[in-house]
């Protein structure tokens, strides 16, 4: 299952609130990423996703849920079943990097995707 683990200081709040819509377009794929919705503690962040490849529409969630230990694990929400895809992936990705962003204190712990640059990150129409 595509993931990142994120350590260091990670605000959930924060990202839910400066959320910017991701959105990347090649040729006839679309990565999409909308709304964002935060539990009442701010632990737990879900992201609504969309991928489109070869004409094949998958929705899902990208999940992200604070831990004791510190750490933020970004994957695919285990109630939504998106086939593994390259742009799944990528969209993971992604978020990843976004909630980055808005953390500077965060960094890459272990992870199975690779993140795009902060500069890759939003509108690639």
């Amino acid at each position: 299952m595509p993931h990142a683990v994120l350590e260091g200081s990670v605000d959930l709040a924060a990202f839910a609130a400066s959320f910017r819509p991701i959105l990347v377009r090649r040729g006839g794929d679309v990565l999409r990423a909308e709304n964002v919705f935060i539990d009442a503690l701010g632990r737990t962040v879900l992201v609504e996703a969309l991928v489109i490849e070869a004409g094949r529409k998958q929705s899902f969630y990208v999940k992200m849920a604070g831990h004791e230990r510190g750490s933020v694990t970004v994957r695919i929400d285990p109630m939504t079943h998106p086939e593994r895809s390259p742009g799944v992936r990528e969209l993971v990705a992604h978020i990843a990097a976004a909630v980055i962003r808005v953390s500077p204190d965060a960094r890459l712990g272990t992870a199975n995707i690779v993140l795009p640059s902060l500069g890759e990150i939003g509108d690639e129409t």
